[in-house]
């Protein structure tokens, strides 16, 4: 790749980047009162702990909260020093995800009033990779650079925007694994798969498609070297253990596609008024049309006997998704579209590959009802400016 369109691909990465930053902006000075901290979503009926009180987080009123709000704490106590593991709802969950806390406490240099601006950083500059990544990608494809845009609405990413979350940075992870697998540069694909596995425990997923390959191709001693890939979020995942109860609960199913159909038959009971619920209900079939077709064109590369490592990464991503349970990995769009982003990700690159795009209109059938979840922020904005 020359120098002019590796600066391309940058300029589109800023743009994407800036372009979330700046809505960001927009929905903290009209929505949260200029506090940043109102994007962690922080819930109002289970205080933020009292060391974190110098912070004065925003919390929202009448809502349990979202998942980003405990990324939020552990960023502050990522090696349980501080007693934040209490505020947490599953802590051996949550600090299993800890890349993306403990790097904004790093960057900060564990200063309290400093993490919150690194931790934005470091989802920041996650984004700006995906999309650099991305618009690289597209190019070798024979695409245009501005494909990199797209990563902006990527399921994952927008809830990232909104919510804290840490699945932007594993979205990132999942374009990195593609572009890399196909330029074949070792050390840097095996950094990708190394964080991956510290972003999110299903990154662990990537590591094993790409050992899989290997031993496919009878590449024994390589599937070895990158199978150390897991290893620093293994040694974590034994420190939480040692330091964190048990979870309280399990997402997995021993039957098949129950979370998906359980939740196709029954709709989430939205606090809307009418015409809004109906609205929601409907656009969240749409959403779950979009990971039907996934999984459509996940079993279209099986039945084709497809042995490539993005779609081993599908095969292992689909068996997740067909085993998740009811409940709450399925309770709305900001749930699913979070977990299964790598398999509508990856889907819709493997299309690409393929020349098709039909994958890549699945994942952005998510995107219609994750707009409608901006819909308060925007109008305080729409008010905001023209008040």
């Amino acid at each position: 790749m020359t120098l002019s369109v590796q600066l391309r691909c940058l300029i589109v990465a800023i743009c994407c980047s800036g372009s979330i930053l700046a809505w960001q902006a927009l929905t903290v000075h009209f929505s949260y009162r200029g506090n940043w901290t109102g994007l962690y979503w922080t819930s109002s009926s289970t205080p933020p702990p009292r060391t974190l009180a110098a912070e004065l987080i925003h919390q929202i009123p009448r809502s349990p909260g979202y998942d980003g709000q405990f990324y939020h704490y552990i960023a502050h106590d990522p090696f349980f020093n501080r007693g934040l593991a209490s505020s947490i709802d599953a802590p051996r969950l949550r600090y299993r995800r800890i890349l993306v806390p403990v790097l904004a406490f790093l960057l900060a240099f564990g200063r309290d009033a400093a993490i919150d601006p690194a931790y934005l950083l470091v989802l920041s500059a996650s984004v700006l990779l995906g999309a650099f990544w991305l618009s690289s990608l597209a190019v070798s494809l024979g695409r245009p650079a501005l494909w990199g845009m797209l990563f902006a609405i990527v399921p994952s990413v927008a809830i990232s925007a909104d919510r804290m979350t840490v699945d932007a940075a594993l979205a990132t992870c999942c374009v990195g694994f593609v572009l890399y697998q196909k330029q074949e540069k070792a050390y840097p694909l095996f950094c990708v798969l190394a964080a991956a596995a510290l972003i999110r425990e299903t990154g662990l997923l990537l590591v094993a498609a790409w050992c899989l390959y290997l031993l496919g191709r009878r590449q024994i001693r390589h599937a070895a070297i990158f199978s150390m890939a897991a290893i620093p979020a293994l040694c974590w995942y034994a420190f939480v253990y040692l330091n964190t109860g048990p979870d309280p609960v399990s997402f997995i199913s021993p039957t098949l596609l129950t979370g998906f159909v359980s939740r196709v038959l029954t709709p989430f009971p939205y606090p809307f008024p009418g015409p809004v619920a109906t609205l929601a209900k409907m656009l969240d079939l749409l959403a779950l049309a979009g990971v039907a077709g996934a999984i459509a064109w996940t079993v279209r590369q099986a039945l084709r006997r497809t042995w490539s490592p993005v779609a081993i990464a599908l095969y292992l991503f689909a068996i997740l998704t067909i085993t998740l349970a009811p409940g709450d990995p399925w309770s709305e769009v900001y749930a699913f579209g979070r977990t299964l982003t790598p398999l509508l990700l990856l889907a819709s690159l493997d299309g690409l590959f393929a020349g098709s795009t039909l994958p890549l209109v699945a994942m952005l059938a998510l995107t219609p009802r994750i707009g409608l979840q901006f819909g308060d922020q925007l109008l305080n904005i729409l008010r905001g400016l023209t008040s």
